[in-house]
């Protein structure tokens, strides 16, 4: 009978490499070989499916697998759930006002500094009470790497948004000031890209200062920083993609995504590629997955070759609502 603890090392990795996370995970689980095959150092979650999440507004968040068509509420140690980042991790809040980032599969939990050790740089003001945290970006995975940053967009009561980071090995905030070409009405997407963090923000203006009718999306897709603008016409809704370059000040309209997707959330965004480890039954090259508020909430798919726009489904049967997470550590 054969020892299967007793395979080839680099056999267990490339089976590991085409698997989905429920599987990914399980595999680890079975002996001591295989967990030292399936590290969550090695898992790439840019090629395997997302899940879409049915609330982040929930006390018990729910994550659905696609593929199996099952639904996996999330015990959270917080009171509320926020937001989530592209990194797979998610913005808890307690009624005392702290907040802790978690990640759903790795159930690590860390807790960030206390909203009252923020101070000032610049003109930046800082109150005390009635703050609101809207997005988070992080630079990298604190399951993967001690050294991260953490980004926010916060705002106090009604007033104006303003950016604050977070090193690890602190236990405070910093205040950011934002470009001081660019009116600062609302933060709506935050992203971590070739270094520094990245934003966009209303009125169609972003850090490049050109304006377009619609809503931008910043995604990063195969080391480049996209733009994705949704726009609503006569003709329905249509998505122009445009490549960014930060050092040049210039963006180039994109075409083709070729063998990659984009995945469009209000806070998070991100891009899964397609390949010979992919993981990704029921899903498309070249299309971008949205939500379309206009329409019951209800999750769509944009294709760049013929603008054509369908409902998605899949084995869970929920269309409406919630966010796409990317599993990962």
């Amino acid at each position: 009978m054969a020892n299967w603890e007793e395979l080839p090392r680099e056999l267990l990795e490339l089976i590991a490499q085409r698997l989905a996370i429920e599987d990914f995970l399980a595999f680890g689980g079975v002996c001591t070989s295989w967990r030292s095959a399936a590290t969550k150092e090695m898992y790439d979650a840019k090629s395997k499916a997302p899940w879409p999440v049915t609330s982040t507004y929930k006390q018990m968040p729910e994550f659905c697998s696609p593929s199996r068509g099952r639904i996996y509420p999330v015990k959270s140690p917080g009171t509320r759930a926020r937001t989530l980042s592209p990194r797979g991790w998610m913005l808890l809040s307690n009624w005392d006002l702290g907040f802790r980032i978690f990640n759903l599969v790795s159930r690590v939990s860390i807790e960030l500094p206390a909203m009252d050790r923020l101070f000032s740089r610049s003109f930046l003001t800082v109150e005390q009470q009635g703050h609101k945290i809207d997005k988070i970006a992080l630079s990298s995975s604190p399951s993967l790497s001690r050294s991260y940053a953490v980004m926010i967009a916060y705002h106090y009561d009604f007033g104006v948004p303003w950016l604050a980071l977070h090193r690890s090995g602190e236990d405070a905030w910093r205040g950011v000031s934002p470009a001081t070409f660019l009116r600062l009405i609302e933060v709506l997407q935050l992203i971590y890209y070739d270094g520094p963090f990245r934003e966009s923000r209303m009125e169609s203006r972003l850090v490049l200062g050109q304006k377009f009718e619609g809503r931008p999306y910043l995604v990063e897709c195969s080391g480049s920083l996209l733009v994705a603008w949704e726009t609503r016409g006569a003709e329905g809704i249509r998505f122009r993609v445009f490549e960014v370059d930060l050092e040049k000040g210039t963006q180039e309209e994109v075409e083709s995504l070729g063998k990659a997707s984009l995945f469009l959330n209000d806070n998070s965004s991100f891009s899964m590629e397609f390949d010979a480890t992919s993981c990704v039954p029921g899903f498309k090259p070249n299309h971008v997955y949205f939500t379309d508020y206009a329409d019951e909430k209800k999750k769509k798919i944009y294709s760049m070759e013929n603008g054509k726009v369908e409902t998605y489904s899949d084995a869970t049967g929920l269309r409406h609502a919630g966010q796409w997470f990317q599993p990962d550590f």
